[in-house]
C-alpha cells in the first residue's frame, strides 16, 4: 500500500538519484569498449590474466551498483560474469576461456548496450 506521504519521498529520491544514475550510465561506455576490444581480440581464447582481471573489476562494480540504481538486469548479468571470471582473479598464467564464458560476456555486452541506449 502506498500512502500519500510516500509519493513526495519517492519523487524526491528519484530526483536525487538521477545524477548518480546518469554518471553510472556514463561509466558504461569505457567498460563497453574494454569488453568489445577483448571479445574482438586475436588472443580471445587465451587472454592475458591482467586483461581478465580488469574485466572482472568492471563486472564486479556493475554487479554492486547497477541494482541499487534500478538496473537490475545489468546487475544480474554482471554478477554472473563476475563469478565466472574468478579463476583469473589470482592467475599468473594464461587460462583458456570456456565457451560458456564467451556467451556470458556477449550477454553482458548486450546488457551494457541496452542500458546505455535506455539512458538514465
Amino acid at each position: 500500500m502506498t500512502f500519500q506521504a510516500d509519493v513526495p519521498q519517492q519523487a524526491d529520491l528519484a530526483a536525487r538519484l538521477a545524477p548518480i544514475r546518469a554518471h553510472f550510465v556514463a561509466t558504461l561506455a569505457p567498460r563497453r569498449e574494454r569488453l568489445t576490444s577483448y571479445l574482438r581480440s586475436a588472443d580471445f581464447r587465451n587472454p592475458d590474466p591482467a586483461t581478465m582481471r580488469v574485466l572482472q573489476e568492471d563486472a564486479h562494480k556493475m554487479r554492486g551498483v547497477a541494482p541499487t540504481l534500478g538496473f537490475e538486469s545489468l546487475g544480474r548479468v554482471a554478477g554472473e560474469v563476475d563469478e565466472m571470471l574468478n579463476p583469473w582473479k589470482e592467475a599468473l598464467a594464461v587460462i583458456e576461456v570456456p565457451p560458456e564464458l564467451e556467451l556470458a560476456l556477449e550477454t553482458l555486452l548486450d546488457a551494457i548496450e541496452e542500458t546505455i541506449a535506455k539512458g538514465p
